[in-house]
């Protein structure tokens, strides 16, 4: 190597420094960019997953959106028929909405179950889900503007009455047809409690029929009404309302006992809320919105007008009754 010449010198290191970078580019900067490459297209995988997870990610909240606004609708359907129909509090509801239009005289009410189309899924399964229907059939009497009303224990004729029952009985006697009774009360405000019962809740409560009969001089107004509840299994919404017709309203502390079913001819049970009131029995000819004594008297004086009419209407024996009743003016002196 010593006897080699500056030039041979040079031209030797110049050949191992071109190894060397020969060397280095194979083992070093070629690895180095196969590398990169590597690198760059882990990247771009790396990019795309995180576009891909990105999407997700959007359509997950744009799929929580849609799934809100799909439970607020089905919420709102839900919220658009009764939760759940309970007979006592439908029938409450009816009865005061009845008798806060001026239209208390009931004659009957009765509660029947509406059968509703079953939902048949493709595979014929039936849907566990459903549309219910409860219709309350109510029957009201109007006053036939002559007889003296009575409602419950208004005027009061029972035993416990601060006003002795002869002076209320006296003071109305002459009253039979004379002003207010020689109006005819009923249908006016028959219609009124229909008009408010359907404006109520128009999704879910329809009145379905009305019919009025004219009997023995006054109306008999009759109505069908319908209630729509859904039977859910899987129900959304939450019914937090307080509509008259959800829940109970009506008195909680009456003593019902001597009872309201089977309830008597006269109720004598002092703490009952009818003791003393006699229960009318609503036969052909009877009169629901008057006081006994005021039916008893007109069917007499019917009965001495024309007795032909006594014996269609089945006058004759509260007539016959009444006669041995002495009148206000008949009455023993004490």
């Amino acid at each position: 190597m010593s006897n080699l010449t500056a030039r041979e010198k040079a031209f030797m290191y110049a050949i191992t420094l071109l190894i060397i970078i020969v060397l280095g580019y194979f083992f070093g900067i070629r690895t180095l960019n196969k590398k990169y490459d590597e690198y760059k297209a882990e990247l771009n995988e790396l990019n795309e997953r995180k576009a891909y997870l990105d999407m997700l990610r959007e359509n997950n909240a744009s799929m929580a959106n849609e799934i809100d606004l799909l439970k607020e609708s089905c919420s709102e359907l839900e919220l658009s028929f009764i939760d759940k129909l309970e007979t006592e509090c439908l029938e409450q509801y009816i009865l005061k909405t009845f008798e806060d239009a001026g239209c208390p005289y009931l004659i009957s009410i009765t509660t029947v179950d509406v059968g509703m189309p079953t939902v048949t899924y493709p595979d014929g399964t039936l849907s566990p889900d459903g549309l219910v229907c409860l219709q309350i059939q109510v029957s009201y009497s109007s006053t036939d503007g002559y007889t003296v009303w009575q409602y419950n224990r208004t005027p009061d004729f029972t035993n416990g009455a601060e006003v002795p029952v002869e002076d209320t009985v006296t003071e109305l006697w002459d009253q039979m047809g004379q002003p207010p009774y020689d109006q005819r009360i009923g249908y006016d405000e028959f219609i009124a409690a229909l008009k408010t019962i359907n404006k109520e809740n128009p999704s879910c409560i329809k009145v379905n029929d009305i019919h009025v009969i004219e009997t023995g001089g006054q109306l008999t107004l009759s109505a069908n009404i319908n209630f729509y509840a859904t039977s859910l299994r899987n129900r959304i919404s939450v019914d937090d309302s307080h509509a008259a017709y959800t829940y109970w309203q009506g008195d909680t502390n009456v003593d019902t006992k001597g009872g309201f079913i089977g309830f008597p001819y006269i109720c004598d049970y002092e703490d009952s809320l009818w003791y003393g009131v006699t229960n009318n029995d609503l036969e052909d000819g009877s009169k629901p919105f008057a006081a006994y004594w005021a039916v008893a008297l007109f069917e007499q004086q019917l009965a001495e007008v024309d007795g032909d009419y006594a014996v269609l209407l089945n006058f004759e024996g509260a007539a016959e009754e009444l006669e041995t009743t002495p009148t206000p003016e008949e009455q023993p002196e004490e």
